[in-house]
């Protein structure tokens, strides 16, 4: 993400200055003078970095992309920057309480990396699933692992030895991480990519003691539709804000419901095809990190 959204601003701007997290971000911002310090994410920048950059004059900004898990973290640290973006509707009222000048900017994709194109046979499969093991995750596959294992299923990410039918998955199964460019590959060979959102209550992983619900979708939404494949994901309240069920990419709610439409859609190749059409279409149209960019521009330095 930090690549994507580098890469977008350089033909947005007049010039890009990059810093990293242990960088003396006040003496930078100091001899540069930017018009704007923009912070991703920011839990690694400390707060009085921000505070001394304000203190010069400087225009600041964070957008929080991994909301609602890390709110513990993001409620201390959002309040010290003038202009607060995130992309999960549920945290807007809780930012607002906290005084911020806060904006819904949702994720995006970059182009760039997340396209159609042809890969080897080592990508291609049936079914794929790409992210970490996260608990509610566990449970569906383990629910649907009797389907699974009967189709050519990858499965990619970290921790996934915790499920029960680990074994009866295993040929398919890489625990590790990879890259984007990787992740497109894997989507680009897949008849059918899976997209399961994290739970918001996960106390293992979450650092969310308000215990605030997730109501947006997140970037692997974007990124298998940019990629030109079909998509099998659960709801988020905003979804249908991006993309039409049934049309642009298809969802499911239920561990059988799932493995109904993974059924029906590996016999409907030519149905499977139209709608990943329409969600590539739909996405490059609409859902870039330049088009997200330039609303946060626009709301920074109005015109």
């Amino acid at each position: 993400m930090d690549q994507a959204v580098t890469d977008a601003l350089r033909g947005m701007v007049s010039e890009l200055i990059i810093a990293s997290p242990p960088d003396n971000l006040i003496d930078l911002a100091s001899r540069r003078r930017p018009d704007l310090v923009l912070v991703l994410h920011g839990t690694q920048v400390p707060v009085h970095q921000i505070k001394g950059i304000r203190s010069i004059g400087i225009k600041t900004a964070i957008w929080l992309v991994d909301e609602p898990y890390v709110t513990d973290v993001t409620t201390v640290i959002a309040p010290q920057y003038e202009w607060l973006f995130t992309h999960e509707l549920a945290a807007i009222p809780m930012y607002r309480q906290l005084g911020c000048q806060v904006h819904y900017l949702p994720l995006a994709v970059n182009p760039a990396v997340y396209k159609p194109k042809y890969v080897p046979a080592h990508y291609q499969s049936d079914i794929c699933f790409i992210g970490n093991a996260f608990h509610n995750r566990v449970r569906l596959i383990d629910r649907i692992a009797p389907a699974l294992a009967l189709r050519d299923t990858r499965i990619i990410g970290l921790f996934w030895k915790r499920l029960k039918r680990y074994k009866s998955l295993s040929k398919g199964i890489r625990i590790s991480w990879i890259s984007s460019e990787e992740a497109a590959s894997y989507y680009n060979g897949a008849k059918i990519v899976i997209n399961i959102h994290r739970s918001h209550d996960d106390k293992v992983h979450n650092k969310n003691s308000r215990n605030l619900p997730g109501l947006s979708i997140n970037p692997r939404t974007y990124e298998i539709a940019a990629a030109g494949a079909f998509q099998l994901t659960d709801v988020r309240q905003d979804l249908s804000d991006f993309y039409v069920p049934g049309t642009e990419l298809e969802t499911y709610s239920s561990p059988n419901e799932l493995a109904d439409k993974i059924a029906y859609f590996l016999q409907n190749e030519q149905k499977r095809n139209q709608i990943a059409l329409r969600g590539f279409i739909k996405t490059l149209e609409q859902h870039t990190y330049e088009k997200r960019l330039s609303q946060l521009l626009q709301i920074v330095f109005p015109s």
